[in-house]
């Protein structure tokens, strides 16, 4: 499953997250050479060796705060893991 990083400091009340990378690109302009499609699970993560928690992809949501943006993840909270301590 990708690992997608997420600021989960700025989500919505129904738990999506506009604000995704993989490595130093934003996750929207990997969306073709990854062949992502609506309705991928993906695992998001904030700071390594914290938590991580799978989420569900959703093409072609707006929202006033991320003018432009088209893809966010919505979490599924059911699924979150907190990891064992880096180091």
């Amino acid at each position: 499953m990708l690992k997608v990083y997420c600021d989960f400091n700025d989500g919505t009340e129904d738990d999506r997250f506009w604000i995704l990378y993989v490595g130093d690109k934003p996750l929207e302009s990997q969306v073709s050479a990854l062949g992502l499609k609506d309705g991928d699970r993906v695992t998001l993560f904030q700071d390594e060796g914290d938590f991580e928690v799978e989420a569900t992809l959703c093409f072609n949501q707006t929202h006033p705060n991320f003018l432009g943006e088209k893809l966010c993840a919505r979490v599924l909270w059911d699924t979150f893991r907190r990891l064992p301590p880096i180091g």
